[in-house]
């Protein structure tokens, strides 16, 4: 709330000095720029979820970083939403795994510039550029599959790959599609479907029924009450309470293991390990729930607040 608050009130002093919403909130964040993360943000986790760097893997929680030769990838039930530095999100659904080959931001006459090249080796992708991202941004963003590479200005699309088939599908905006089977291709109405099933004949692009949209959407949503985690989230798990500080290490890389973000915290002459930052009482009673048979685990939910 907090934030929340400071946040509307520096737009009133932008507004007030004659800009309007959506003017004052790109100067906002155009004046950021120079200081701006220089690399994606957890926006939310629907656990588990890791992220794997040299070989060296730790679960995702909110406020986490993602950048250069990092892939991170989402466990079965799980969903990642990632924020680009231009406010662009990239949401990730179950099962994906997502590599990133190169993130770099930079300034554009004032607008935060962002060049990327992703690889999707498994799962399901959706990128959205919202009005604001549009206007403080610039993106040349490139998304390879099995047999296609997606070029990315600033849209909002969905796609995914599996050991059939690699697909693609526009909502709004236009993405280039260079393809290994029908060379270059573009998707510029909304609803227009690219499918390569890899065992049969090569398909034109069509449009996707309803139907088809509506498992697109849902496939990248993160689903609530199932172990949504998110900046300010309420709710904990608290996974164990001892007062033997070693078991509660090896409690917390259990779970870390896993791909909980659990942490070992000292408290009241004991020590605690705790999985914070769950959305309501449901999400942190589903992490409860799955985490159940980890060894040490002696859990119950409570509240942070």
């Amino acid at each position: 709330m907090k934030r929340r608050v400071l946040f509307s009130s520096g737009i009133k002093a932008l507004v007030l000095a004659g800009l309007t919403p959506l003017a004052a909130r790109a100067q906002m964040i155009r004046g950021r720029a120079p200081q701006a993360l220089r690399s994606m943000v957890v926006e939310a986790v629907q656990m588990p979820a890791w992220s794997t760097e040299g070989g060296q893997r730790r679960p995702l929680a909110p406020g986490d970083t993602v950048s250069t030769a990092q892939e991170v990838q989402t466990d079965a039930g799980a969903a990642l939403v990632l924020r680009l530095p231009e406010g662009s999100l990239i949401r990730l659904g179950e099962k994906t795994r997502l590599g990133v080959q190169r993130l770099e931001v930079g300034d554009a006459d004032g607008r935060t510039a962002v060049r990327s090249e992703m690889t999707l080796f498994d799962g399901f992708f959706r990128f959205a550029t919202s009005a604001v991202a549009k206007a403080v941004g610039q993106r040349q963003i490139n998304v390879t599959l099995r047999t296609a590479t997606i070029g990315i200005r600033g849209t909002d699309f969905w796609s995914m790959t599996d050991a059939a088939h690699d697909a693609a599908c526009i909502f709004e905006g236009r993405i280039d599609l260079d393809t290994r089977d029908q060379g270059a291709l573009v998707l510029d109405k909304p609803t227009a479907f690219w499918a390569r099933f890899f065992q049969q004949p090569v398909q034109p692009v069509g449009n996707a029924t309803p139907q088809q949209l509506a498992t697109f959407l849902g496939s990248t949503e993160l689903s609530p009450g199932k172990g949504v985690a998110l900046t300010g989230g309420r709710w904990q798990v608290l996974a164990l309470g001892t007062r033997d500080s070693r078991e509660a290490l090896r409690v917390a890389g259990r779970l870390r293991a896993a791909g909980y973000p659990a942490q070992s915290v000292a408290q009241g002459g004991g020590h605690e390990v705790r999985i914070s930052g769950l959305a309501t009482r449901e999400d942190a009673q589903a992490v409860l729930a799955r985490i159940a048979g980890v060894e040490g685990v002696n859990g119950r939910v409570v509240s942070s607040v």
